[in-house]
C-alpha cells in the first residue's frame, strides 16, 4: 500500500508516480504524478500534479498534499489499522481544494471521490487476495 510502484495497480486514476526528490520515501519526499481521472478518461485527459508526502509510516499511514495544479492543497491520507485477528481496516480521507476552473467540479467531486475510493479499496483487496496465503477480508 505504501509502495508507490504499486499505485497504478490499485488507484482508480491509474496514476504514474515518479519520485522527484532523492533518497528513500519518507515525510517530505516529492513526486510528480500523471493521472487519468475517470471523468476525463474517455477524452484522453491526463493531469500532472506535484505531490509531497506529509506523513509516512510503512504499512500504516501514507498521506500526500498536492503542491501544484488546479487541485493544489488537496490532501489524501490512507490509514491501515489492525482489527480482530489478522485483518486490517483501510481508511481514506480526502480534503479537496479547488482553484480556477476546477471549482466548477465541486458539486461532482464528492460522489466521484466516494465511487473512486470504493474502486481503490476493491483494487487493494484484489491485489492482497491474489497473494498466496493472504485473505484480505
Amino acid at each position: 500500500m505504501t509502495d508507490t510502484a504499486n499505485m497504478p495497480q490499485w488507484e482508480e486514476n491509474r496514476a504514474d508516480w515518479k519520485q522527484t526528490s532523492e533518497g528513500p520515501i519518507d515525510s517530505g519526499t516529492t513526486f510528480q504524478i500523471i493521472s487519468r481521472p475517470s471523468i476525463g478518461r474517455p477524452f484522453g485527459w491526463e493531469m500532472k500534479t506535484n505531490l509531497r508526502i506529509t506523513e509516512f509510516e510503512p504499512n500504516r499511514k501514507f498521506a500526500t498534499e498536492a503542491t501544484s495544479g488546479f487541485l493544489e492543497g488537496t490532501k489524501i491520507s490512507y490509514l491501515m489499522e489492525p482489527v480482530e485477528g489478522d485483518k486490517t481496516r483501510l481508511s481514506r480521507v480526502t480534503e479537496f481544494r479547488f482553484h480556477g476552473l476546477a471549482r466548477l467540479m465541486r458539486p461532482f467531486q464528492a460522489p466521484l471521490a466516494r465511487r473512486d475510493g470504493g474502486v481503490e479499496i476493491s483494487g487493494v483487496k484484489r491485489i492482497l487476495e491474489s497473494q498466496p496465503g493472504r485473505d484480505a477480508s
